[in-house]
């Protein structure tokens, strides 16, 4: 478990995957799809604490976008404490030439060999979260995906957020709210259970600052 003063989030993901309502989710907001955005033109924050430990999560990497020098010294700058963990947002079963590419632009940008013990795959929108043979059935799915994914299986966290932002018309949709927001509160509760192990700080990351 890390030590560092504030815990650093970074998640990364397709558009239209729960990127940022998993931020959102975490963050604890709970009761609107909005969203802070800092100042940082290419990056959304939101600090929030839970437990004692104080985080921030950051919303910021679109896969397939360009991720250059300069946005990394926006968020080297934005997290001077140092990075926790990236949380690699999926919300499907198969893993695209992109999500595997990314990993070794973030090994080129940033990360050294032990690039696995930073990241975290958050599997979104994943209906059977509550049910452990399911989660393992797909989980050993994904791991048959790709040697570097095999790599991150172990770091597998099953969530779903369904939506809160409901026009409510009758009974019925009260209760699904209900039971939405209830879903979303137990995958924030099993996230950031695993978090409070999997954290800790990147290695090289103050080395990082010095550039």
């Amino acid at each position: 478990m890390g030590n560092e003063k504030t815990r650093n989030l970074l998640i990364v993901g397709n558009s239209g995957g729960g990127k940022s309502t998993l931020a959102n989710v975490l963050s604890g907001i709970v009761d609107s799809e909005e969203y802070s955005i800092s100042e940082k033109k290419n990056f959304q924050k939101k600090d929030f604490e839970w437990r004692g430990t104080k985080y921030r999560v950051v919303d910021t990497i679109v896969i397939g976008e360009e991720v250059t020098y300069e946005k990394m010294g926006e968020l080297i700058h934005l997290i001077p404490e140092g990075l926790s963990q990236v949380l690699l947002v999926i919300d499907g079963k198969f893993i695209t030439k992109e999500k595997v590419g990314l990993f070794e632009l973030f090994r080129k940008l940033i990360f050294e060999d032990g690039i696995a013990e930073y990241i975290t795959i958050v599997r979104t929108k994943f209906s059977n979260f509550k049910n452990e043979s399911e989660c393992k059935k797909d989980r050993e799915d994904l791991c048959k995906e790709s040697e570097t994914i095999a790599k991150l299986c172990k770091n597998i966290v099953y969530v779903d957020n369904p939506p809160i932002n409901i026009f409510v018309d009758d009974d019925d949709d009260e209760e699904t709210i209900r039971i939405n927001r209830k879903r979303r509160d137990q995958s924030r509760k099993l996230l950031l259970e695993h978090l409070e192990k999997a954290c800790h700080k990147l290695k090289t990351w103050d080395n990082l600052r010095m550039f």
